[in-house]
């Protein structure tokens, strides 16, 4: 049974609630520099994703392991990346138009836009988790991330990814609950921004991490 004490100790691994939020804050803010791009988001958020999970299993959190991971997660997702990039401008554009009446078919488009964005959002921080392989929550890692070439880790990670949003779709409303706070944070105040990629990566690893227990 999990056990959970003030410092948060649950199934036998101690988590410092305050440890974890200030690097959650500090991966999200290096999440966010590495998007900066947008086709590098993939690999940012699969970096960010994978040091959260070293964070939390007590194997090594450094800048340097994840600018490692970075670097590794960069080959293989700039078709991703693109396709992300694209949807966004296409998501964004859409809403924009939308605001000011100039939306042909509005009716139609702005749901389907905004239904593309919530499953696209949902899908890549899924994706983003899954490429850094399996966490045994003794502490070891079943999968190091230098293991497999990047094309095929982000293949993988992109089929089990489709697989995980129908299989674990309670896992799936979560995601879109942490999408749906962040949308809410930057809309009552534009600044809060930079706070959105940890928040995202936090949920993603959260929700990988219960869907192994």
């Amino acid at each position: 049974m999990s056990t959970m004490n003030t410092t948060g100790k649950s199934s036998g691994i101690p988590v410092n609630r305050f440890a974890l939020f200030a690097e959650t804050i500090l991966a999200g803010v290096i999440v966010l520099l590495l998007s900066v791009p947008f086709v590098t988001a993939p690999a940012a958020y699969a970096a960010g994703v994978a040091h959260l999970e070293r964070h939390l299993s007590g194997r090594d959190d450094s800048l340097r392991s994840l600018w490692g991971n970075f670097r590794q997660a960069l080959p293989g997702s700039w078709k991703m990346g693109i396709t992300t990039a694209v949807a966004a401008v296409v998501i964004v554009l859409n809403l924009l138009l939308a605001m000011v009446g100039q939306l042909p078919g509005r009716a139609v488009i702005l749901p389907a836009t905004l239904i593309l964005a919530v499953a696209g959002a949902v899908l890549f921080l899924r994706v983003a988790a899954n490429w850094s392989g399996g966490v045994n929550w003794s502490g070891d890692a079943d999968q190091q991330p230098a293991e497999v070439p990047g094309p095929q880790r982000w293949a993988f990670a992109y089929s089990q990814a489709k697989a995980d949003a129908l299989r674990d779709w309670t896992g799936s409303l979560l995601l879109l609950a942490a999408v749906f706070m962040t949308v809410v944070f930057v809309w009552m105040l534009q600044a809060l921004f930079v706070i959105v990629p940890g928040t995202l990566v936090l949920a993603a690893a959260a929700i990988k991490i219960r869907s192994h227990r």
